[in-house]
């Protein structure tokens, strides 16, 4: 057992929700309280939001989207589209959540911990270059990769992505690169209606987007299968010098946006894969981030056993 690094920005008051909206801080809520108990400080170390540049989003996203998020703040409470709503403090919400997991990547390049989970909202992969969607903002785990490769001076970076819900977002900011390659398993057909096995990249970036659209009903057996076979082979082969993780948990099978049947267990087994591959490839340095997940004890169940498969208990 390796102590892991844990941030958490759940965001309560700076993105609260309309009424009923699925993306909302109650979803957390037996969450927070678990994490309180002295077992999880003994496991994890605190990780805070650093102090970086929006420049940095600038990378990912068109500045002049960044610069209308930031306006559109100003204004209120509204909508970027019909799932995708927007306070007046969600823009520096939303930052928090991206701050944090760059720092997580500046302590796996560090002195440590090489592996650490940010548990914030709101979540990102849906994000594109110049508009978000999906409850997404900003494309958190898409800045993250580009910080990685500009400030840390590695040469590939993967992206692990097993929300239920393709991340179109991050496969479209990446599509044409062979430094990063994007992953993803998720339900197909299903919102957003990208992630199909012929999409699979374009010119510099063909065979550097791998997806695997599975049906509804999905669950612990099949998915793990992926991750220790086509998966883990993809990685091996890529060899990259950092894993980050899009860790949607609405393929737990109590999630009511989506069709899978995962269990806690299933998420374990696929955490803990995915770590002692770091081990094996780079040096355990594995950053995962929150997405999808909206059922409080689905939540419960998915993101305990996510923490102990990143911890390798």
């Amino acid at each position: 057992m390796k102590q892991i690094g844990l941030a958490i920005v759940p965001n309560e008051k700076d993105h609260s929700s309309p009424p009923e909206h699925p993306e909302r801080p109650g979803k957390l809520a037996l969450v927070l309280d678990e994490l309180k108990k002295p077992k999880y400080s003994e496991l994890t170390q605190p990780i805070k939001p650093g102090t970086y540049d929006e420049t940095l989003l600038h990378r990912v996203h068109k500045p002049e989207y960044i610069r209308r998020l930031a306006t559109f703040s100003e204004s209120g409470i509204g909508y970027l589209d019909p799932d995708t709503y927007l306070s007046s403090t969600s823009f520096g919400a939303s930052c928090k959540v991206t701050w944090s997991l760059l720092n997580g990547i500046d302590l796996a390049f560090g002195d440590g911990p090489a592996a650490s989970f940010i548990l914030g909202r709101p979540p990102g992969h849906h994000t594109e270059v110049d508009h978000g969607m999906g409850f997404c903002l900003v494309n958190h785990i898409a800045v993250a990769a580009q910080y990685a490769l500009d400030h840390h001076k590695i040469e590939r970076v993967a992206i692990v992505d097993f929300d239920i819900h393709h991340g179109n977002g991050t496969q479209h900011i990446f599509y044409d690169r062979d430094d990063i390659l994007y992953i993803s398993t998720h339900q197909y057909p299903f919102y957003p209606g990208t992630g199909s096995e012929q999409e699979c990249g374009q010119d510099a970036g063909e065979g550097f987007t791998l997806n695997f659209p599975l049906p509804a009903g999905t669950g612990d057996k099949e998915l793990t299968h992926i991750v220790n076979g086509k998966m883990s082979s993809r990685l091996r082969k890529f060899e990259p010098d950092l894993i980050l993780v899009s860790a949607g948990f609405d393929g737990h099978y109590r999630d009511p946006l989506g069709g899978f049947r995962l269990t806690g267990q299933g998420f374990y087994d696929i955490t803990r894969a995915l770590r002692e591959l770091a081990g094996e490839l780079c040096d355990g340095r594995i950053v995962s981030l929150l997405e999808g997940g909206y059922d409080p004890d689905g939540n419960l169940d998915s993101i305990t056993n996510h923490i102990r498969g990143l911890a390798g208990l």
